[in-house]
């Protein structure tokens, strides 16, 4: 399914290119493994082709069906008690996804609670702060691989 050269989407890091595919004996087994390298950095990643799929590999999405999804970023979200209760585990989950939807609804979501946070005098903790940036800067790497540098600024990523 996939093959060297190609360019796809991984949970966290976002958009790389698939650089190698190789062999490795695992229990005197032989797996194939894709061997990615993220454009955002220098870290690369192997991941077994039979497992690709569920650990969120994926093509980046069709210029149109991104667009779509980017207009529902920036969208104010309500916070309440049980929101914040299970936000580790939201967080968690939607960036494990691989999906740009999960990851434009976790944006919202942080934002919206740095937002509320700010207008109680609050400090939005470090830990959230971060989970924000690896966030956009996932869905920043999809946009920059399918509608080029000059959309990030439309999209106020």
């Amino acid at each position: 399914m996939f093959k060297k050269g190609e360019k796809v989407i991984y949970p966290k890091h976002g958009a790389g290119k698939i650089i190698d595919i190789f062999n490795e004996n695992i229990n005197k087994e032989k797996v194939k493994y894709l061997k990615i390298q993220f454009f955002n950095s220098q870290v690369t990643v192997s991941i077994p082709i039979p497992k690709a799929e569920e650990m969120g590999l994926r093509y980046p999405l069709s210029r149109n069906a991104l667009k779509k999804a980017l207009k529902s970023l920036n969208k104010k979200q309500k916070i309440n008690k049980k929101t914040l209760i299970t936000l580790d585990f939201i967080s968690k989950e939607k960036m494990n996804t691989g999906k740009i939807e999960d990851a434009i609804n976790l944006v919202n979501l942080l934002k919206s609670l740095a937002k509320q946070k700010e207008e109680e005098n609050k400090n939005f903790s470090y830990s959230y702060s971060d989970r924000l940036e690896i966030a956009v800067d996932f869905i920043k790497s999809e946009v920059l691989l399918v509608l080029g540098k000059n959309t990030l600024k439309k999209y106020m990523i």
